[in-house]
């Protein structure tokens, strides 16, 4: 098996066509970056329209969400990989191609399973997007820009997270639902043009792809994933979640013992000597289990405790994105500066914080209240997301690129996933024989004081994890001035 870190920048800076401008690239990278996350938002607001016009209950319509998470979750580190094979650029204007195909059919399925069918591609090409773009600006930026940069990767997904209801409900409203989609293909064909003519094109791995293992590993997620996000609704001991999880358990086992062997695996296991790397991804997992704590429990809390109608929670929950937003440029420019091991360290445990200040909350705090709680989170994930993804990016062997930036989503996916199923497990206990309040309208005193109670343990368990994520941040991975040896990115 070849060395881990063989390719150096001078190796690829000899393959590299034509020159480079590093703010072209991030404009389109931007540009590109903002669809997927945008398209995982704007959807829901367009669900009870969808419901209405194939004439099905809103379960069933709901998978138009569900199989767009699970392909994306499922397909990340293959398309990592591809991206390390095939060439980056080439998977990302793929992936802006599949997107634009996958929008139309979605705007043209004349039946629910069409489009279905059509968001498994979308997501197909979204997958293709998360795992190129770090990845291309760490082969284009230096050293002491690259944070900077992605800390406008980081942006251009806050802003399509928060831009996504508004948006949406101004579309299906005067338009239809079919609009959503359609939005998505001027953008797709001019960043799919300049992408072509302003990525770097550089020499991709000489290894094979590595089959076996894309499907042992894309098993292994699609089970867990699919198991957990039955949570909410089964409950964590059912049947099932416990059997799907089970058997993405053993399609991981399978899927290690094969890469083990594997003369060109699609993970190179070594990956996770690095004290650096392997930190990065574990505490970028616990982050997002926690962050989705306060993201899973605070809609029900605004509408059915606090008693406020759905645009004013809709507001209130923007706080969190924005916050995020507009630090993660910042936040990135202080990691090139000072590194990421402090300013990482020092972002989650502010999530921490946050999330602490939030399990006080109670059926009558003040909005202002509520909406500080939200800027305390979102400032922590903001200081911690950019600089820990640089970090994870830094250890990365140019060779790997793709699959490393393929492991940041990942750990988004899992820690989004693990962060419903706790928190759903808590607040159902607690609120005991009524489970988790569905319909519409206030809960009974005694039903919201039990939510309340839930929600509090909940947030003060998503606390410690955070704060668990800080030591692993701070102990975990090399001291600030060691990462980005020569060999890595």
């Amino acid at each position: 098996m070849p060395g881990l870190h063989e390719h150096t920048t001078e190796d690829a800076l000899t393959c590299t066509a034509g020159e480079v401008h590093p703010g072209s690239v991030l404009t389109v990278l931007v540009a590109g970056t903002i669809l997927a996350p945008l398209d995982s938002s704007i959807v829901n607001i367009a669900l009870p329209s969808m419901a209405a016009q194939f004439d099905v209950r809103l379960s069933a319509v709901s998978w138009v969400t569900t199989a767009y998470l699970l392909t994306t979750a499922s397909l990340l580190l293959t398309m990592g990989r591809l991206g390390d094979v095939w060439g980056l650029r080439r998977l990302y204007v793929a992936g802006l191609l599949v997107f634009g195909a996958g929008s139309a059919a979605c705007a043209l399925a004349p039946s629910l399973a069409i489009l279905v069918a059509a968001r498994v591609g979308q997501a197909m090409g979204a997958a293709m997007l998360f795992a190129a773009g770090p990845a291309l600006v760490t082969r284009t930026f230096p050293a002491d820009r690259r944070g900077w940069a992605l800390g406008y990767i980081a942006l251009s997904v806050s802003v399509g997270l928060t831009a996504g209801p508004a948006l949406g409900g101004l579309l299906v409203g005067t338009f239809g639902w079919q609009s959503i989609f359609v939005i998505n293909l001027p953008l797709v064909a001019v960043v799919s043009v300049l992408s072509w003519r302003l990525l770097p094109d550089e020499c991709p791995d000489s290894q094979r792809f590595d089959v076996a293992g894309a499907v042992l590993g894309a098993g292994a997620l699609l089970a867990v994933l699919a198991g957990l996000g039955e949570a909410d609704r089964a409950g964590v001991l059912s049947p099932s979640v416990l059997l799907p999880v089970a058997a993405g358990v053993l399609l991981g086992a399978g899927f290690v013992w094969w890469e083990r062997r594997a003369s060109s695996p699609m993970v190179d296991l070594r990956l996770f000597a690095d004290a650096t790397f392997s930190a990065g991804v574990g505490a970028a997992t616990l982050a997002y289990l926690a962050l989705f704590a306060v993201t899973f429990t605070m809609p029900f809390y605004l509408t059915r405790v606090h008693g406020i109608d759905t645009r004013l929670a809709g507001i209130l929950l923007t706080v969190t994105p924005l916050t995020m937003a507009a630090l993660a440029p910042a936040a990135g420019r202080l990691s090139d500066r000072r590194g990421s091991r402090t300013l990482a360290t020092a972002g989650i445990a502010l999530l921490a914080a946050g999330l602490f200040v939030a399990s006080f909350l109670s059926a009558d705090t003040p909005l202002v209240m509520i909406a500080v709680s939200l800027a305390l989170v979102g400032s922590g994930m903001a200081v911690f997301q950019t600089p820990n993804t640089a970090s994870i990016l830094r250890a990365t062997p140019r060779a790997r690129a793709g699959v490393g930036s393929a492991f940041v989503s990942v750990a988004r996916n899992v820690g989004m996933s693990l962060g419903i199923a706790l928190t759903a497990a808590i607040v159902g206990s607690a609120v005991g024989g009524q489970g988790l309040p569905g319909g519409g309208g206030e809960l009974s005193p005694e039903v919201a004081g039990r939510f309340v109670e839930g929600m509090s343990l909940a947030l003060r368990v998503a606390a410690s994890i955070a704060l668990a994520g800080a030591a692993l941040s701070w102990f975990g991975r090399q001291a600030d001035g060691v990462e980005g040896a020569s060999g890595k990115l």
